[in-house]
């Protein structure tokens, strides 16, 4: 399979302490990827690193490209990233012209910019919204219309930084819906990096870290029965996750459940 990023050996220091030392990750091309660390593990600042903003030194490649600045333009057009402050700083007037930004620069004509708007739009059902001023609305249509934004170019990698934890279950819900959609159907790319537990089910692959370095990586099934690890670094297993494993463990279920009503489910059959 594709390697789409590629980390080798990455070092980054901060003055005299290194955040990352001989750092590595790959991370295959249609591929769901949480990353998840406490506070300070070095999650913000690998997002910085693989989008650019941090000098890796020839250590990062992106689709087959070195990230370097002769190449990062072209780097940049395969990578959307939503951080987790972008629904308080709209640019644009209207929905339409906040989800239409991110096109301004990439030679699209109007009514090539009009139509992929539409598009975005028509799939997250916001359509509805496009006229109206971003302030006005609600912090889930904000989030739809951030990620609308990160969408609308068609990226083959989507960075996600914490970006739901404050959003209502049902607008959640809808959003990974359709990232799982896009994910498997357009083997879009999604790296959800996070401080709980709480937005990785949808993953393949979970990936914990702290003071960077990487403490486990594998299928995320068998990462989430790591309780050991979790406890060690202050990070709490979700409750449905535990009695998962414990009813695992008295053979009543025979697999990992993520919700309520799943397990409801599968107990009284």
């Amino acid at each position: 399979m594709k390697k789409i990023i590629e980390i080798n050996n990455l070092s980054f220091r901060y003055k005299s302490k290194f955040v990352f030392d001989k750092f590595n990750l790959s991370i295959n091309e249609g591929e769901w990827l949480s990353i998840v660390g406490p506070n300070g593990s070095g999650k913000t600042t690998l997002i910085k690193l693989i989008i650019g903003l941090l000098p890796s030194d020839n250590c990062i490649k992106i689709d087959d490209l070195i990230l370097n600045k002769d190449n990062l333009a072209h780097v940049r057009k395969r990578i959307s990233i939503l951080f987790e402050s972008d629904t308080n700083y709209f640019v644009g007037e209207t929905v339409a012209e906040e989800i239409a930004f991110p096109l301004e620069n990439l030679a699209y004509s109007q009514s090539e910019m009009q139509k992929m708007v539409h598009r975005i739009a028509d799939l997250l059902k916001i359509s509805h919204l496009l006229d109206k001023d971003p302030a006005t609305l609600s912090g889930g249509e904000k989030q739809k219309v951030a990620l609308a934004s990160a969408l609308v170019s068609n990226p083959k990698i989507l960075i996600m930084d914490g970006n739901l934890e404050m959003v209502d279950t049902n607008t959640k819900k809808e959003i990974f819906n359709l990232l799982e959609q896009l994910n498997k159907n357009k083997s879009l790319t999604v790296i959800n990096f996070s401080r709980n537990l709480d937005e990785v089910y949808h993953a393949d692959r979970l990936v914990i870290i702290k003071d960077g370095s990487i403490l486990i990586d594998g299928p995320i099934k068998t990462v989430l029965k790591e309780d050991k690890i979790f406890n060690r670094i202050g990070i709490e297993v979700p409750f449905m996750v535990d009695l998962s494993i414990k009813l695992q463990l008295y053979a009543l279920i025979d697999k990992m459940i993520f919700n309520m009503d799943e397990m409801v489910d599968v107990l009284w059959q």
